[in-house]
């Protein structure tokens, strides 16, 4: 057996039987061609050496059977997309179930809450595995044909969404159109609008303040008292800014700088609610004492609850100062309409 028929052995070994002959006939040609090819421009047939070097440029054995028999790969490169954002979304779904019993025991366990990140991390990180894990299993199932797709495969082209609306890019930004802009701008007039006739009682609250079957009801904590004009002159720096927004939408520097009053006047709120801990009082209707116990778990709840709020409120109105800001120095004016 020459070094020929050796190494074609080598990856016949390491090749399915159904194809072994076929393959083997191929690489065959393949090789025969490029060693005459040598010799045809050496002049002479080649020797030993130079047989082994050509075959040893054309690949490792185990490498040429990869190449040339059956797929080996966990999950193909057609199926990995999809593979992996379906890993992603599997991922958020952990997420979410993970913080659901997290919150929820903060919110009936105050005492408890100082474990809940740990136990929201384990619980992630089990559940994510299992996914994880799942999703592999299935993936190698239907690269295989183990797992038939049958018309989960067809799709159409007419059935894929809508995406020619999509906001302008600048410098590979998401940027909005004119038009979303002053309906944003809109939006924000109607509701600030809204607030303000809620806010000095010129409209009712479109809420009620007794909790559904129950004898106890909800009155607003001292602290709105004594933010009753500071919240609402916020509420009227904001309806400038968003009437400028509607109206003289190229007014950017403008804008940018009641933005900024707004946030800084926003977070100094939010931080002034935070301190205050108590935004709500759940008492009872009447003189009555039985639901004592009631009381005080919604109290807690509410308090942890608007504390997580404020928190949010305070990291959200930082990163928009921050934005504004960047507005306000760079001058950025709207895209063309």
């Amino acid at each position: 057996m020459d070094l020929l028929d050796r190494y074609l052995a080598a990856v016949a070994a390491l090749l399915p039987k159904a194809q072994r002959e076929d393959i083997v006939a191929e690489l065959r040609d393949i090789l025969l061609t490029q060693m005459e090819e040598k010799e045809a421009e050496l002049g002479r047939p080649l020797d030993a050496r130079e047989r082994e070097a050509v075959l040893k440029a054309f690949g490792h054995p185990i490498a040429v059977a990869g190449r040339f028999g059956t797929p080996r790969a966990l999950i193909g490169p057609e199926l990995y997309p999809f593979y992996a954002f379906g890993v992603k979304a599997l991922l958020v779904v952990a997420a979410v179930a993970s913080a659901i019993p997290v919150v929820i025991g903060a919110l009936t366990d105050p005492g408890g809450a100082g474990g809940g990140f740990a136990r929201f991390l384990s619980s992630f990180l089990a559940t994510g595995l299992t996914m994880i894990g799942a999703a592999t299993v299935l993936g190698a199932g239907i690269e295989r044909g183990w797992i038939p797709l049958g018309g989960a495969a067809d799709w159409r082209v007419a059935d894929l969404p809508r995406l020619d609306a999509l906001a302008p890019r600048r410098r590979g930004l998401p940027r909005k159109g004119p038009r979303q802009r002053r309906f944003e701008a809109l939006l924000e007039v109607i509701l600030t609008a809204l607030f303000i006739l809620w806010w000095t009682g010129l409209v009712p609250a479109p809420w009620a303040s007794h909790v559904a079957n129950s004898d106890m009801v909800l009155r607003p904590a001292p602290i709105w008292a004594a933010l009753y004009w500071p919240l609402l002159a916020w509420a009227g720096v904001q309806l400038a800014s968003s009437l400028i927004g509607l109206l003289r939408p190229g007014w950017v520097r403008a804008r940018a700088a009641l933005e900024v009053v707004c946030g800084l006047a926003g977070l100094a709120l939010a931080v002034v609610l935070w301190r205050a801990g108590r935004l709500v009082v759940v008492g009872l209707e009447g003189a009555g004492g039985s639901n004592a116990d009631g009381v005080a778990g919604l109290q807690t709840a509410l308090d942890l609850s608007f504390h997580l709020t404020a928190t949010v409120m305070i990291a959200v109105l930082t990163i928009k100062i921050a934005v504004e800001l960047w507005r306000l120095f760079r001058g950025a004016g709207p895209a063309p309409a």
